[in-house]
């Protein structure tokens, strides 16, 4: 496949988006989907997967905390500096109804942010943006030009509604609101939205996160369940995140090791 193959791209444009994220810009001539991923390379850093925040079919974006040690040299690059990229990669999100949820934790908010955008004035989007703290929302201002209405809630009460995410989503799923939920974050925010939506019967898409190595499905360090997640993923579907045992309980470290989530 073409994709799969390497390729080298410059850095074209480089947005500080928050004191903790910023988005680069590549001049990339394929178009990504939304909930699609791309294999990062900085030469002498390992290769990791990162969400594509934009594209348009001449540019493609990244935006990115500094977590890591490629992520933290990502960080200090410079315009017309050169990375490594394969992909785009993965299922992308697909719609499924007009109601729509977009559910966020932290930089969660990127790619969703995309896909609203690809949607636009067809479909009554309400985003639901939380962080631990203000400094860690992303994207509010860019979801809000798409978007009937931006939720944003703190678990110290910084910004917004202090509080979990999920609980102004229920309040709303009580009421039948939605045809469909987006959730992208952290596993436990993504299983707790998965229980919502069985709780109260809508359908939901989440965007999975494991430790992809090769992308290409063959290693086996993503796997959940049935599932390469970097190949039938990282989006799943309600249905299918039900046959997967380890969703929001194990995920596995660098050398395939079951580990408790979150330790």
């Amino acid at each position: 496949m073409e994709f799969d193959v390497e390729k080298t791209y410059k850095v074209s444009e480089i947005r500080q988006e928050t004191d903790k994220v910023k988005t680069f810009f590549f001049d990339f001539p394929k178009k990504a989907k939304p909930g699609q991923f791309i294999m990062l390379w900085i030469p002498g850093k390992e290769e990791v997967p990162m969400s594509v925040s934009y594209s348009d079919g001449k540019r493609l974006a990244i935006s990115a905390f500094a977590v890591g040690e490629t992520t933290e040299t990502l960080h200090t690059l410079q315009v017309g500096d050169l990375v490594g990229i394969r992909g785009p990669l993965g299922n992308p999100w697909t719609l499924e109804g007009r109601k729509l949820a977009f559910v966020a934790g932290g930089y969660g908010s990127a790619p969703l942010a995309f896909f609203a955008e690809e949607l636009g004035e067809d479909s009554e989007i309400s985003a639901f943006l939380g962080a631990r703290t203000k400094d860690l929302l992303l994207f509010e201002e860019r979801l809000k030009k798409s978007c009937k209405e931006v939720i944003c809630t703190t678990d110290d009460g910084s910004y917004g509604e202090k509080g979990l995410v999920t609980e102004p989503l229920e309040k709303l799923l009580q009421k039948k609101e939605f045809d469909t939920v987006y959730v992208c974050g952290p596993e436990g925010l993504e299983k707790a939205v998965f229980d919502l939506c069985e709780k109260y019967d809508v359908e939901m898409q989440a965007s999975l996160e494991r430790i992809f190595k090769c992308g290409l499905g063959m290693c086996g360090a993503c796997v959940a369940g049935k599932y390469r997640i970097c190949t039938d993923g990282p989006v799943l579907n309600r249905e299918q995140l039900r046959g997967v045992e380890d969703f929001g309980k194990f995920s596995r470290d660098k050398s395939g090791r079951k580990k408790n989530y979150g330790s």
